[in-house]
């Protein structure tokens, strides 16, 4: 029976899925396993040690001879019963070690030796790659049986499976093995994924066993009935056991659960907590006690039901296959297959890992790309483990090809293990043996490697090849087994390269020295407490006081108590010499004594002073040996550093003799041969420089006596001394703890040069910057000046502007009146002198226009105009527009339309109304068809616009229009012409108000200018009364006028009496009091603002109306129209009117007032 690959392939892709889904969650769990899990997953994660050996090979070895397959369960099973302390110490050391794989466990012991990590990486790389091959072949050997092929076939399909294994693994170990570059960080969701494995190849293979016990036969007792009386078993029972031989295994078993990369990994680096051991040490041993129940009953069933040319080791698969349970078949393989992949998996994490970090990281170290920053390394390293993970099983690929089908799965298992324990005698010495050494595990390792090549793989590889064993020298007298022991050839091979390694381990140890770094290691390692009693002694319990004393006998009392309270200060507390000491203080102990006795001798005298315990000779020895090699390397140190700094330095001792100097103390005093010496008085150097005059002036005797009494007195003193060369030489005197003093001599003339040119320098910069400040002022006290003087002179033209304006107002207001006279005179005069009259009007608004713009442009430059900025409705402006330019529409007889709103908006009315007259008056200047005034409104503003169907102004040339005196003179204008004022005051007053002022125009078509204004934040309507220009005559009503210029008064009289109003006029508050005292009542007044004698028109109508008693109207005229003045005139409550009067505007007042 046979399946198809089809379904092998969705099956084991369905169970990798499952292991990968598994690894996945065990990564990113945010929390930790509960401990009672915890401990559960490390324990079934140890089974890693069931590989397909166990699984196939086990059943393969109990076909050949019963219990032949005992030694691998019963090692392990015997070391976690009876000797569990073993791993439990290996795994306290590995945890204060910091220890991340077996080779960097034995490297640690023996003083650290990088070398030592290498060749035991090596022996477990080549002892791993056999045993990953043996995993290959077992998941063929599955697949193989699962689709009929030969259990040993070797052709391309089984090729190609091991390699499509061998890939699949590399990337599942890669994702969950090479997270993170610390190899001590726990592998949560591998460990995981390998427990989970443990159940499921368990529970296979009990179910195979439960199948072939009960379910082929009755019971235990049935099947070893049957097998009893089996005739193809009746040389099988005749047997007997090799007790040589599963002694010797079971050794091995026991040394290889200690040895194997793999079982170090799960057991000892994949440890979170030690306390997890106490359940291991009863479930794996039961675990191995499960899988070895059935062995037997397949073994003896699989020789009964099968035929004699099937493999023994696929028993497990070809009794389901051949009773057709394909299932069941299936779920064998799948066992299997999850016993060899969960131990590739571990052992490539393992090799892995030494291979990067003792292979590759210290030729990274030696070429200094470690200086590199941490994100770089860490990509770096992490590359290294990965690819050496897919070296590690492509290599483990080819050996699968090398070994090809000539050998069973339990002989490669017991090769692989027979390689690793060459380990055994180097780790047993590192746990239990004090003067184990680096050289007596060289030595052994290089011969028990030896031997099992020479006693174990040769004779394989020879078979393979087919090369004779005699041309290998002494191979084929051992397998000929010339003592006539009952061992077979791989036991003999075993014990050969174990007994070898023993011997030159143990012997080269005793007779070659062990270094001071070994011994203080293996005093970490041997001298690991495992037992946590709480009534056991603790190693911390001392007191500081006496870590003091014993820091006080090495480097002095006083410069360890310094150091203690220095160190007491560092941490925040208080020195309390009472108080437990804990690891920081005995750290900072050790830190002390090392630069005294080096850290190794550090460490075991402190350790020894805590413990409460006398140090042997051979301690006391070694100590004092690395003492003297310190000793000698501070002196060398010490005397380097002083012969190689730039300052002379001499020392004198106790009794003012000199003891040290320097080079350089030669070099700078020139001292004569002899001189100088060991012993020499220092007074006799010191008169010997006074002599040379090198000591100042004065007597030589009395330079002498001075420095001595400065020495005695043990007084630091500094001083510089100019020699006759011209050097300056700085002197720095300290004396030293204990008497003596030291000398240091600094050679400081570049610097004093260098001083006195700065000096200079300093007080040439600082005369430059007094002249350079003084010109400043002067140029600031100018500055000040012309300002003054600018403000002076723009000040005087506002105030000349000002008068001027009022002056050229007055005859033109006059002007004004007397040409609006002569237009209503409309009876008697001529067509000509009609149109000469309609000229005159023109010319003089013309004119006045002209005024107001200069009057404008002056103070938007002096910055004198202050908005007033107040809520108002867009009709209260728009009506006064309308009024005022439909006159002027009417003359040009030009359609004049006016579209406003009742919606309210926030400006000073008066700027604004300003702003749109300016539009309006060009537009009537240029425009050829109708003139409109609209408004519109765009989300929270309204744009005020006038269109108009000029010829339009060209793109370029619509920012020139907003500058001052620019006008398009190409245009063809009316009669009147101005200064190009009128936009530049309208851009000017939309800055001083925030609005935003555009023009579009289409060339030949017409303009819109427009100004953007906010809408008011409350929107309350408020009525407005329409002012239309009252053509009706004013019937009569009493108006009085007073102005101190007569042509005004006349051309005032003349119009308001063609409007049919009675008119009085006065020039003065006398003139004003004849009238009234004539029975005079008026019902307006007209007053201009600047009358003579410095009266003003609003004090004239106060008085005026206190002699009439009531409040009479009153409108001001006046051609000053500052804010101010306006304000005034409203303030006394009266109406104020620009001259030159408009005379539109004038009736447009006076019908607000007087009756029609």
């Amino acid at each position: 029976m046979s399946l198809s690959t089809g379904l092998i392939a969705v099956v084991a892709l369905a169970y990798m899925a499952i292991m990968f889904a598994i690894a996945f969650y065990g990564d990113r769990r945010s929390t930790p396993l509960p401990p009672r899990v915890r401990a559960w997953v490390y324990s079934l994660s140890l089974a890693v040690y069931c590989t397909s050996w166990t699984f196939f090979g086990a059943v393969g070895q109990a076909a050949e001879q019963l219990w032949s397959f005992l030694p691998i369960y019963l090692g392990p099973i015997l070391l976690l019963v009876g000797a569990p302390w073993v791993l439990q110490k290996m795994v306290m050391i590995s945890k204060q070690e910091n220890i991340t794989s077996i080779a960097d466990f034995i490297a640690a012991r023996y003083g650290k030796s990088q070398s030592l990590a290498v060749v035991v990486a090596l022996i477990c790389l080549v002892g791993v790659l056999p045993y990953i091959a043996l995993q290959l072949k077992g998941i063929v050997l599955g697949v193989n049986l699962l689709i009929g092929a030969g259990a040993d076939a070797m052709g391309t399909r089984a090729q190609d499976t091991a390699l499509i294994v061998s890939l699949v693994l590399a990337l599942f170990t890669i994702v969950f093995g090479t997270r993170n570059l610390d190899a001590t960080e726990h592998h949560r969701g591998m460990v995981l994924a390998i427990a989970f494995e443990s159940l499921v190849k368990l529970f296979a293979f009990l179910a195979v066993g439960a199948f072939v016990t009960y379910g082929l036969y009755d019971g235990f007792d049935d099947l070893f009935n049957q097998a009893m009386l089996a005739p193809r078993l009746e040389a099988y029972w005749k047997e007997t056991i090799n007790w040589p031989s599963m002694v010797v295994q079971t050794g091995v078993a026991m040394m290889a659960i200690i040895c194997l990369p793999r079982q170090f990994h799960v057991t000892v680096v994949e440890n979170i907590d030690p306390q997890d051991l106490r359940l291991a040490k009863w479930v794996f041993p039961a675990y191995l006690a499960l899988a070895a129940l059935f062995v037997v009953p397949i073994a003896l069933a699989g020789q009964m039901m099968l035929p004699s040319d099937v493999l023994p080791d696929s028993f497990v698969i070809s009794l389901p296959l051949a009773q057709a349970h394909p299932a069941l078949a299936m779920l064998a393989f799948i066992g299997g297959a999850s016993a060899a992949t969960g131990m590739v998996i571990v052992a490539s994490v393992a090799l892995s890992t030494m291979v990067s970090n003792d292979m590759l990281l210290p030729w990274l170290l030696r070429r200094n790309n470690a200086e590199r920053p941490f994100e770089v390394f860490r990509q770096w390293m992490l590359s290294v483990r990965r690819v050496s993970i897919v070296v590690i099983l492509l290599l483990a690929y080819v050996s699968y090809r090398l070994l090809g089908s000539t050998a069973s799965l339990a002989t490669i298992g017991q090769i692989a293990f027979a390689a690793v324990t060459q380990l055994a005698p180097a780790m047993l010495g590192a746990l239990y043996w004090k003067q184990a050494n680096r050289r007596g595990v060289f030595a052994g390792l290089a011969t028990g490697t030896f031997l099992w090549f020479y006693t174990l793989v040769l004779p394989i590889a020879a078979h393979s090849l087919g090369w004779s064993l005699a041309s290998f020298p002494g191979l084929a007298w051992l397998h000929s087994n010339p003592l006539n022991l009952p061992i077979t050839p791989l036991t003999q091979g075993v014990v050969l390269s174990l007994a070898g390694n023993f011997t030159l381990f143990a012997w080269v140890s005793v007779l070659s020295r062990t270094r001071v770094s070994e011994h203080w290691q293996a005093g970490r390692f041997i001298g690991q407490e495992i037992s946590a009693r709480p009534n056991a002694r603790s190693m911390l319990a001392v007191q500081i006081d006496d870590l003091l004393q014993l820091a006080a006998r090495f480097v002095g009392e006083e410069r360890a108590r310094q150091s203690f309270i220095r160190f007491a200060y560092r941490q925040g507390k208080g020195f309390n010499p009472n108080q437990n000491a804990d690891s920081e203080w005995i750290a900072h102990t050790e830190r002390l004594l090392a630069g005294v006795l080096g850290a190794s001798s550090t460490r075991a005298v402190v350790k020894a002073a805590i413990e409460g315990r006398e140090m042997q000779l051979e301690d006391v020895v070694r100590i004092a040996d690395e003492a003297s090699e310190v000793l000698q390397f501070n002196r060398a140190l010490l005397q380097g550093a002083i012969e190689n700094i730039t300052q002379g330095i001499s020392v004198v001792d106790q009794s003012l003799k000199l003891v040290a100097w320097n080079r350089r103390y030669l070099e700078l005093f020139n001292y004569p041969d002899g001189l100088i010496s060991v012993g020499r008085p220092i007074a006799d150097i010191i008169r010997y420089n006074a002599e040379r005059g090198l000591c100042g002036p004065g007597e030589a005797e009395v330079h002498v006596a001075r420095r001595l009494h400065w020495m005695r007195q043990g007084r630091a003193h500094t001083s510089e001394r100019l020699f006759p060369n011209g050097r300056v030489i700085e002197l720095i005197g300290n004396p030293m703890p204990g008497g003596g003093f030291v000398m240091s001599f600094t050679d400081i003339t570049a610097f004093r040069e260098a001083e006195q040119a700065l000096t200079e320098a300093n007080e040439g910069l600082e005369q430059r910057v007094s002249e350079r400040t003084q010109e400043l002022s002067q140029l600031n006290v100018a500055l000040t000046e012309a300002k003054g003087n600018a403000e002076a002179a723009n000040q005087s033209k506002t105030r000349f502007l000002a008068a001027v304006s009022h002056d050229l107002m007055q005859p033109l207001n006059a002007a004004r009146l007397f040409s609006a006279a002569l237009s209503h005179q409309n009876e008697g005069l001529s067509a000509e002198a009609q149109q000469l009259v309609q000229h005159l009007d023109s010319s003089l608004r013309s004119a006045e226009d002209l005024i107001s713009d200069l009057l404008d442009i002056s103070r938007l430059e002096n910055g004198k105009i202050n908005p007033d900025r107040k809520a108002f409705a867009v009709n209260e402006l728009f009506d006064t527009l309308g009024a005022e330019f439909k006159a002027l529409a009417q003359e040009q007889k030009l359609t004049f339309r006016v579209r406003g709103s009742q919606l309210r908006i926030d400006s000073d009315i008066k700027l604004l109304r300003r702003i749109l007259q300016n539009f309006l008056t060009n537009a009537f200047r240029y425009a050829k068809g109708p003139v409109l005034l609209g408004v519109r409104r765009r989300g929270g503003e309204l744009c005020l616009e006038v269109w108009d169907r000029g010829p339009g102004i060209p793109e370029d040339k619509q920012q020139v229009i907003f500058e001052e005196f620019k006008r398009l003179d190409s245009h063809q204008t009316r009669a009147e012409k101005g200064l190009g004022l009128g936009l530049a005051i309208a851009d000017g007053l939309c800055r001083v108000l925030g609005h935003t002022l555009r023009v579009r125009s289409w060339p030949g078509r017409g303009s819109v200018f427009s100004v953007t204004v906010p809408l008011a934040r409350a929107q309350t309507p408020a009525a407005s009364a329409l002012v239309e220009p009252n053509s009706k005559m004013l019937s009569g009503a009493q108006v009085l006028c007073i102005d101190n210029e007569d042509s005004i008064l006349i051309g005032m009289n003349s119009l308001l009496s063609r409007w049919g109003c009675q008119v009085w006029t006065a020039r003065n508050r006398e003139e004003c009091a004849a009238i009234l005292n004539e029975g005079v009542r008026p019902q307006l007044a007209l007053v201009d603002y600047h009358l003579d004698h410095g009266d003003t028109g609003t004090e004239l109508m106060a008085w005026l109306r206190t002699r009439l008693g009531e409040p009479v109207p009153g409108v001001v005229i006046s051609a000053d129209g500052r804010p101010e003045t306006v304000a005034q005139v409203h303030a006394a409550g009266l109406d104020y009117l620009a001259k030159p009067v408009k005379p539109a505007a004038l009736r447009a007042l006076l019908s607000r007032y007087l009756p029609l």
